[in-house]
């Protein structure tokens, strides 16, 4: 069990606390999770609810603002726009960076691998500008 534990860190899985089963769980998806898909410790209706649930029913789910992703996609949005405004590259690559970087963004929000990986890498200003000329190339 401590093995697979190692190995669930070596992977990028960090445990947590649920906040309201008090049990720990290990965060499976690039997003940080708060609460656990456990069963909690209180019923809805006579039925048994999971953690995620119960707190999304107590309006306490886990918010946009926690995702990892959100904050490099913005930035590079931002930083694109800055140049726009300073003229260093034009419009027409403005819109274009911002489509492919929205490409992305919404690619990472669905694939956790990429998310935890690759995104990082393809949000970068060298690899997000070569795909926009490719791109604009193409047309």
């Amino acid at each position: 069990m401590l093995t697979d534990f190692f190995e669930g860190l070596h992977y990028g899985h960090y445990p947590r606390r649920c906040p309201i089963c008090k049990r720990y769980f290990l965060m499976t998806s690039a997003r940080r999770q708060v609460y656990c898909n456990g069963i909690a410790p209180y019923t809805l209706k006579g039925k048994t609810i999971t953690c995620r649930k119960y707190a999304a029913r107590m309006k306490k789910k886990e918010l946009s603002e926690g995702n990892p992703i959100n904050p490099i996609y913005k930035s590079r949005c931002s930083a694109i726009r800055v140049e726009q405004k300073r003229s260093t590259i034009t419009a027409e690559f403005a819109a274009m960076a911002l489509k492919v970087a929205k490409e992305y963004w919404q690619k990472a929000k669905y694939d956790d691998n990429y998310a935890n990986g690759q995104f990082k890498m393809d949000m970068k200003r060298e690899n997000l500008y070569r795909e926009t000329d490719r791109r604009i190339k193409q047309k």
